[in-house]
């Protein structure tokens, strides 16, 4: 009998809620030694979170901090190169600290069935290009992640 997601997946579920900050929500991920995790609201899944999301969004407000410091460049000359650098960072993280969790969430959630192959899942993770799967039956069970992968493989059970 093939091994299924059931038998490999984590049970152990830690998820977010929607309305936190994303300095909560790093703190959240690094604490439980996680990269990822589903978004509960009112007791349903509305999303999946990841640190890969948190870096998309600094890059985003990055680009549109230095854009907005290229149109107003001019007010700037009178400052030194390092309280420009300043004021452009000063602006990012103001811009940051008022986004939650809902602002940069992935609202489209990939699930498997606990009764999936393991082999299927990896096969939709790479189709999906993703790292982790919520695992749904009746409600969310568990998360399956590539971690789980690699420790089905230190294990010794590395036969799919």
């Amino acid at each position: 009998m093939a091994t299924q997601v059931k038998d490999i997946m984590s049970t152990e579920i830690i998820s977010v809620t929607p309305d936190i900050g994303l300095d909560i929500l790093e703190q959240e991920l690094s604490q439980n030694f996680i990269n990822g995790a589903p978004v509960i609201d009112n007791g349903k899944v509305v999303g999946v979170v990841s640190r890969a999301d948190i870096i998309r969004q600094l890059n985003i407000e990055h680009t549109f901090a230095a854009a907005v410091y290229d149109y107003y460049e001019g007010a700037f000359l009178a400052y030194s190169q390092e309280d420009e650098t300043n004021k452009l960072g000063a602006f990012v993280g103001g811009r940051m600290e008022h986004l939650t969790v809902k602002d940069i969430m992935n609202r489209s959630i990939k699930s498997i069935s606990p009764e999936l192959t393991i082999t299927e899942a990896a096969s939709l993770m790479m189709e999906y290009r993703v790292h982790r799967l919520l695992v749904i039956g009746e409600q969310l069970e568990g998360i399956l992640s590539t971690t789980d992968y690699v420790r089905l493989c230190a294990e010794g059970n590395s036969t799919l």
